[in-house]
């Protein structure tokens, strides 16, 4: 890599990755942990965020099981508008990479779910330099940096 293309490496905001928990925890309206959880989508709006398709998959079930069809349609047509942020399909790579995390984590982390793993899997192939969430059972996670608020 040239020092002109490190430089310019250097210039890119630090992709995070936004787990499921960030949007619930602002969605849950609790003092201290909304108002935390909706500063990380302020700061993707200024520099970048990435999210898994299946985000929009775990939303719509939760959102749907508590409230109205128009709320989750609502809901979920901000998340897919929101500036800055990606969100990923589930790839074949993806796809393996979650399967390896889940047996990797089975016995360690036991509520660690298939969707967590395709969660942490699309972070790293995305080279996400952080990963938000308020679920404390990401703690131990060793792939990419958690930052659990």
């Amino acid at each position: 890599m040239t020092e002109r293309e490190r430089s310019k490496e250097k210039e890119k905001p630090e992709k995070i990755y936004l787990d499921t928990f960030v949007f619930m925890d602002i969605l849950s309206g609790k003092p201290g942990i909304a108002e935390k959880a909706a500063e990380y989508v302020e700061q993707i709006k200024k520099s970048s965020g990435v999210v898994s398709a299946v985000l929009l998959t775990e939303l719509g079930f939760h959102l749907r099981r508590r409230g109205s069809r128009e709320k989750t349609d609502e809901v979920l047509s901000y998340i897919q508008s929101l500036p800055n942020l990606q969100i990923i399909p589930v790839s074949d790579r993806i796809a393996v990479a979650a399967g390896r995390l889940r047996a990797k984590y089975f016995k360690r982390i036991e509520k660690l779910t298939y969707f967590d793993c395709i969660h942490i899997a699309t972070a790293v192939e995305s080279q996400c330099g952080r990963f938000v969430t308020g679920d404390r059972h990401f703690k131990d996670v060793e792939e990419i940096e958690m930052e659990i608020y």
